[in-house]
């Protein structure tokens, strides 16, 4: 039997436009380019936010695989970015049921480009399907292999996208200490299972 082919895809624009995520980067601008550009300034005052970040588990081709199902995250346990006392990477969450963001509710991540993105929990600007949710938004290294977070338990049994995560990096004052710029690689894992 022949696996089904797989890929995680940044999804961008208005679109959107969906692309390979080889090594996706958080910017300040709804770009996919994993470059230097845009970075996230640290705020004088309060907090500056990474665009927030569509990414997508797509089923490229389903090959010999009936189904694929019970589509999970997570990290390793702690995002090593120096993002300041109350920085973090969030994850978007909902109150009850799946936490991925169904192909129909994508939505552009906009904001101030070169300074900071609308918080995916705001009133006014955030993302219409997470905002209204108590939170919003979760740390995504409060999850590890032990204990992921669900993003879809859908049953996909054709080429197409799992619902996908929308990511955001909070950035703090604190964050002018000794560690600036570009920060080390950090992995987010996709799991899924396959019939």
């Amino acid at each position: 039997m022949t696996v089904a082919a797989v890929e995680v895809q940044t999804w961008t624009g208005a679109g959107p436009t969906k692309a390979t995520a080889s090594s996706p980067r958080m910017h300040s601008k709804d770009i996919v380019v994993a470059d230097n550009t845009f970075p996230i300034p640290i705020p004088a005052a309060d907090f500056n936010y990474s665009y927030w970040m569509n990414l997508a588990l797509t089923i490229t081709n389903i090959l010999d695989a009936t189904v694929l199902n019970n589509h999970k995250v997570y990290m390793d346990g702690a995002c090593g970015w120096a993002l300041g006392t109350s920085g973090e990477l969030n994850v978007g969450k909902r109150d009850t049921g799946d936490n991925g963001c169904p192909d129909a509710s994508y939505e552009q991540a906009t904001g101030t480009e070169g300074t900071t993105g609308y918080y995916i929990g705001d009133g006014t600007n955030g993302h219409d399907y997470y905002k209204a949710q108590t939170p919003p938004i979760v740390a995504l290294d409060g999850y590890n292999s032990g204990a992921p977070l669900t993003v879809d338990t859908q049953d996909l049994s054709v080429a197409g996208s799992f619902d996908h995560i929308v990511i955001q990096a909070k950035v703090d004052t604190a964050a002018n200490g000794t560690v600036r710029g570009a920060q080390a690689a950090e992995t987010i894992t996709f799991q899924y299972d396959e019939i």
